[in-house]
């Protein structure tokens, strides 16, 4: 199905889900159904999922309330030439449970609302370059896209970076740019592709609060990819820092298609200026999924869950690992895990990654991987089950 996929699409399957970023051919290149944890391929392989799209299937495949929502709201309306009523009802929501926000936009991709944000904090600065993290992902978007083929220099002219997690380094930054920065922009952790994981540091955020508050400069973060898997409240709470941005998405609807800026009321008159629309932004269908799905997280213990079978992978695969004798790097919270091997390298990776897919584990060798709500106790001990062999078969290539 990809050969004929490349004959009437660019590349096949274009972004990260290509087969070629996977390094191998024992991933599957499209899936055909998923329920819960599990996913099952065009060629009725099952697979228990531990990319979860990405990150976006918080509560796993299906879940039956969420599509229950959507099903409802369908009846009525999906996509109409005017906002549906669940266009309030989930600002509404998320103002009243978002300690931060004290107002909402609604999107489509994590992309939409990162750069919207970059142009809300150069409205309210009146200044123009945007200050990030070296090798860190906010998106497609010419000023971000982490290989900018097609891309003019310009577009990228007003974009200065820093070492992750280096306040030295930020601080050297912010010195020599502070009269043209309208933002920073920064991740809650640092989750770059080939790379361990990185929490903040302590003081680190203490010293971007300052240094914005100091020089008029907005602090953007992009939870898009962390959100509702490290707090409710957003994983700035967690971290104990106050942004005057935030961007939210992935699994705040489970899979269904929307994305959320949000910030404090000293930035909602730059909002207002700056110009924000799409076709699909006003769709009431995935605004009725994030309802269902943000009530579940909120209420039945989901981040709780999440981190108890994260714990298990964890302390499973460690172990094996050192039984084993093989070498690994764990890093990330519990939820959003990623395992490398600093003695075999990518390769090392990809072979784990392969041979654990081929056995019924979807694993990727070099994005982090995400636990969901929909995984289960049995679920985790069939996945050690497998990994148990990997770590044999890796073990005999990197001895």
């Amino acid at each position: 199905m990809f050969e004929k996929a490349k004959t009437l699409v660019p590349n096949g399957i274009f972004g990260p889900r290509n087969p070629m970023f996977l390094g191998n051919q024992s991933h599957p290149c499209f899936y055909q159904s998923g329920k819960g944890g599990r996913a099952i391929d065009v060629d009725g392989n099952e697979y228990i999922d531990y990319m979860c799209s990405f990150g976006a299937n918080l509560l796993g495949y299906l879940h039956p309330k969420v599509e229950e929502a959507v099903n409802k709201q369908m009846q009525k309306g999906g996509l109409m030439t005017m906002p549906m009523d669940v266009w309030t009802e989930l600002a509404e929501y998320l103002v009243e449970h978002t300690p931060l926000a004290d107002w909402v936009i609604f999107a489509k991709n994590g992309s939409d609302v990162t750069t919207w944000c970059t142009n809300v904090a150069r409205v309210h600065t009146k200044k123009k370059k945007i200050l990030m993290a070296m090798g860190a992902y906010h998106g497609f978007h010419s000023w971000s896209v982490p290989t900018p083929t097609g891309v003019p220099d310009e577009h990228r002219a007003g974009i200065v970076t820093f070492t992750y997690n280096n306040i030295d380094s930020f601080n050297k930054a912010i010195e020599k740019h502070k009269d043209e920065l309208a933002a920073v922009i920064l991740t809650p952790i640092k989750h770059d592709i080939f790379q361990d994981l990185e929490m903040p540091v302590d003081g680190f955020y203490d010293a971007v609060r300052k240094a914005c508050d100091d020089n008029n400069i907005v602090f953007i973060m992009d939870d898009i990819r962390c959100c509702y898997r490290l707090q409710f409240e957003g994983s700035h709470e967690y971290f104990n820092t106050k942004p005057d941005l935030v961007t939210i998405g992935k699994g705040m609807a489970n899979g269904h298609p929307i994305s959320v800026a949000y910030g404090s009321e000293k930035m909602k008159q730059a909002a207002c200026q700056v110009y924000f629309s799409g076709t699909h932004f006003y769709s009431g269908a995935p605004m009725a999924a994030a309802l269902a799905a943000l009530e579940i997280i909120r209420t039945e213990g989901v981040i709780d869950k999440i981190n108890h079978l994260g714990q298990m992978l964890k302390d499973g695969m460690l172990e094996q690992a050192q039984s084993h004798g093989v070498d690994v790097s764990w890093t990330g919270p519990l939820g959003i895990p990623f395992m490398r091997f600093p003695k075999g390298g990518p390769g090392a990776s990809i072979t784990f990654a392969g041979s654990a897919t081929k056995r019924g584990v979807f694993i990727h060798p070099h994005h982090n991987w995400f636990v969901c709500a929909g995984h289960t106790e049995a679920d985790i001990k069939q996945t050690l089950e497998v990994t148990d062999e990997c770590f044999g078969i890796v073990k005999k290539q990197i001895g």
